[in-house]
């Protein structure tokens, strides 16, 4: 009896050992990966051949290399610059301006840099960052190749200095091999110059050491080596006398050298400018930073008149020549920031760059481009004449590696030391101009051709007709309070929304003649706003649990209205069983876990008192996204649609030894996840709206309404709501948690861009999210709004009903404080933001108003 008892405790305490053995390695296996190079797409190697160029007489200088109906490329052999010929126009584009060379304020590197098609900035090991220009380290060397593929050309750079030097003397070698390769075929004069300057060694005299003191000045360099050569000294020849002598590598091998092939093709009416990644050679030792692609395309003159128009917020303009030289240069990371950039502080507060898309217009022609490949890892550059030259140009540049910082303190002394990975990017880069003339020739003509290019992809598709427009309210359901118990403090969940009083706000505004409400509700499952991984699905019960989330989809669907649960994927708010950071959370550069802080309003730092979260592996997002299907669907709200809250908001890369996923990787990856999610879930409204989500949902909400008012711009233009408008129904980030609480100024901005009214609500008092991370939702309970959004809808249902299904193809700022935003419908909105009537083309609008003239008068 004791036997068997004992037996069944060795049982139980093997079980048990395996129980937490079997947690212990799934806590630090976490959720299951996928393969990131499985999302890394690579064009086939390119079949090249002979150049053959025809000289047409066209274009001065150069020959024809390639041709379409529509353009015509050339190509000047001795600086591999291209010109881009729109036969259309007449209109010539040139890759570097044809009188860079007499440019008076470029110094002779400005100068390189004018004349390069291509830089990149590089560490050594030591850490020292350098850069490299196509023209000063490839062309001027005449270490570059062109071939011929198909519609274009390719032009292989070899940049560095590829010469052996003095490695291209032997630094051993016998005597024997002395006397007879070298003193044997020279004459007395040149045996004795070369006898100088090797002697014998002290440990073997039958080898000669060259005497690097004196053999490395350049006029001594320059003879020895045509004292060597004229003795028919080969490199087979000094590969031998290395060996022999134990010598390895030597020459160029220890310095920096890069090997980038560069594709420009023609396509229809657009021109391809692409780099395979993958196929860019290092020399050991040496690693690729950025690449500037095409930075002086179509630069514009101090002569020239018009603009460069840049993807900062919903859209900015740089005026040519704007005289802001004493200003920081343009540079904006399209999609916004990356979260996982490990930096403690924020250097600006800026709108994100949501569209991979510049361009510069000069007099009556335009160019845009559109970054197609490796807008993931892009950045738009953009810079007027009499900084560093008499141009302004506007290009993107590719971090091909992760970079950061890290500090080192040596006493009262801090060093920062730079940080960059080891893995590249080996994603194909590829970026599409475009060219305009005439009329089409501004930053309007760029929004229709971008928005035509997207509709013929299928990522666009025109809005169904409706009698209204939509109001946007997202509803603050459950938040995170401190609690205490029996004096014990802990977190709990409050109620700011329940489902039932979510559904008595929806019947209210109905009661209005609001009906379609499309109501984003925030917190409702797993704990609240900020909810546990989205894994596994339950509805708060303090908030009404499932019933009531079914109910209140029920309740919008039957007034007219749509509701969307919100989730989020790429932020993780709660370590728990289901999500172990060491295994799920993306890493930095320096290999810790992705823990961020959001950043204090007040002091624009992190802020630890807000909380932290985990950002989330892109390779574990397949995963979470599938469970999260596969559980909301056991909710069977029918009725319902679902609110992203990040996919097309955020992008970050993950540093992970071993699993390296580049921005642009996760982009893909989110891609493929919003696919999915738009199969299972058909109605989505997306926050933040950047370019790879839009195929995706035609709500949008948090998309940008303004631009950063970086110093050197000069106007904001709504290119994002020109892109947008007809396919999509959009809205700004929330009116009533506006730095600005101009209810009437908010109006009129909606009614200039076209979009529909935002609020976020709560049924309860702001003063309960008091001391918690969410206090900076102050002022949320609906009742301080509720006249105000209705007047506001009223008004903007008004203005813009008749518009919601039409293309906004033009804005005229007839002044300061009036705009008029004209449709393809023929209908013209006018908008005046002054105190005082204001009359434009027989059409009065009053003072803090709207009038709708064209068609729609």
């Amino acid at each position: 009896m004791k036997t068997s008892i004992k037996w069944y405790l060795a049982l139980a305490c093997l079980l048990i050992a395996g129980s937490v053995a079997a947690w212990i390695y799934a806590r630090s296996s976490g959720a299951p990966a996928i393969r990131p190079a499985a999302y890394v797409p690579q064009t086939e190697a390119t079949a090249a051949s002979e150049l053959v160029l025809k000289d047409d007489g066209r274009v001065p200088g150069m020959k024809l290399a390639s041709e379409t109906e529509e353009l015509a490329l050339f190509y000047r052999e001795e600086t591999s610059e291209f010109a881009v010929l729109d036969k259309r126009s007449g209109q010539l584009w040139r890759s570097n301006p044809e009188e860079r060379a007499e440019d008076a304020k470029a110094s002779p590197y400005e100068k390189e840099m004018l004349s390069s098609l291509l830089a990149i900035s590089f560490l050594d090991e030591t850490g020292r960052l350098e850069t490299y220009s196509s023209f000063g380290q490839s062309v001027s060397r005449g270490q570059f190749k062109a071939e011929a593929i198909q519609d274009g050309l390719r032009v292989t750079y070899t940049l560095g200095d590829m010469s052996l030097g003095i490695d291209a003397l032997p630094k051993l070698i016998s005597k024997q091999r002395m006397e007879e390769k070298i003193y044997s075929k020279a004459d007395e004069a040149q045996a004795r110059y070369v006898s100088t300057r090797y002697l014998p060694q002290k440990a073997n005299p039958d080898v000669l050491e060259r005497l690097d003191t004196a053999v490395a000045r350049e006029l001594v360099l320059k003879r020895m080596l045509e004292i060597f050569q004229a003795a028919g000294y080969t490199e087979e020849d000094l590969a031998f006398d290395n060996q022999e002598n134990g010598i390895a590598g030597g020459g160029g091998a220890d310095r920096p050298s890069f090997t980038i092939p560069l594709d420009i093709r023609l396509q229809g009416e657009s021109l391809v400018v692409s780099v395979p990644a993958a196929e860019i050679a290092e020399s050991e030792g040496y690693r690729i930073r950025m690449l500037n692609l095409l930075s002086f395309f179509g630069a514009a003159g101090t002569g020239e008149e018009g603009y460069m128009l840049v993807p900062d917020g919903s859209g900015s303009l740089i005026r040519l020549n704007n005289g802001k030289t004493s200003q920081e240069v343009y540079a904006q990371r399209v999609y916004g920031e990356d979260e996982n950039d490990n930096s403690g502080r924020r250097g600006q507060v800026a709108e994100s760059a949501r569209l991979p898309v510049f361009g510069l217009k000069s007099d009556q022609a335009a160019w845009y481009a559109v970054v197609e490949n490796g807008d993931g890892i892009a950045t738009v550059n953009a810079d007027i004449s009499g900084r560093n030259n008499s141009y302004n140009n506007v290009f993107a540049g590719f971090a091909l590696r992760g970079e950061d910082e890290l500090e080192l303190y040596k006493g009262n002394r801090v060093e920062e030391i730079q940080l960059l990975t080891e893995e590249r990017f080996e994603g194909d880069i590829q970026v599409r101009y475009s060219f305009l003339s005439g009329e089409q020739a501004d930053y309007a003509g760029m929004a229709a051709h971008y928005r035509g290019i997207l509709e013929e992809r299928g990522v666009l598709k025109p809005l169904q007709e409706e009698e209204s427009i939509p109001f946007f309210v997202s509803m603050l359901g459950a938040v995170d309070k401190r609690k205490s118990f029996l004096g014990v403090p802990y977190q709990g969940l409050i109620s700011m929304t329940t489902f039932g009083e979510a559904g008595e706000i929806a019947k209210r505004l109905a009661a209005e003649g609001i009906t379609n409400v499309g109501m984003r509700y925030v917190g409702w499952f797993n704990e609240g706003v900020n909810h546990e991984a989205p894994d596994r699905v339950h509805a708060d019960g303090v908030l009404g649990g499932a019933s009531g989330l079914r109910g209140l989809a029920s309740t919008l669907e039957r007034l007219g209205g749509k509701l969307y649960p919100d989730v989020a994927f790429q932020h993780v708010f709660r370590e728990d069983g289901r999500f172990s950071p060491s295994a799920d959370a993306a890493r930095f550069v320096t290999r810790e876990e992705a823990e961020r802080t959001p950043y204090n309003r007040a002091f624009n730092t992190m802020d630890y008192e807000l909380g932290t979260y985990f950002l989330l592996s892109p390779a574990k997002l397949p995963y979470y996204a599938n469970r999260f299907l596969d559980s909301y669907a056991k909710l069977d709200v029918e009725a319902g649609g679902l609110s992203l809250r990040d996919l097309g908001d955020k992008l970050h890369a993950d540093y992970r030894t071993g699993r390296v996923v580049f921005r642009d990787t996760a982009k893909r990856i989110v891609q493929e996840q919003l696919a999915r999610i738009k199969e299972a879930q058909d109605d989505l409204l997306i926050a933040g709206g950047n370019a790879y989500a839009l195929a995706y949902a035609d709500r949008f909400i948090n998309v940008p309404t303004d631009d950063s008012g970086f110093n050197l711009t000069d106007e904001t233009v709504p290119f994002y709501q020109m892109v947008l408008h007809g396919y999509a129904d959009y809205a700004g980030m929330p009116i009533n948690l506006s730095n600005d609480q101009d209810a009437a100024g908010h109006t009129l901005r909606a009614i200039e861009l076209g979009m529909a009214p935002h609020f976020l609500w709560s049924h309860e008092s702001s003063s309960k999210l008091k001391f918690t991370t969410f206090d900076a939702m102050f002022s949320t309970q609906y009742t301080s709004w509720y006249d105000q959004a209705v007047e506001l809808y009223a008004r903007a249902n008004e203005a813009l009903a008749g518009v919601r299904t039409a293309r906004m193809v033009r804005q005229i700022r007839h002044s300061e404080d009036v705009s008029e935003t004209i449709y393809d419908n023929g209908i013209s909105i006018y908008v005046n933001y002054a105190d005082e009537a204001a009359t434009v083309n027989g059409v009065t609008i009053q003072g803090r108003d709207f009038a709708i003239g064209g068609g729609g008068q």
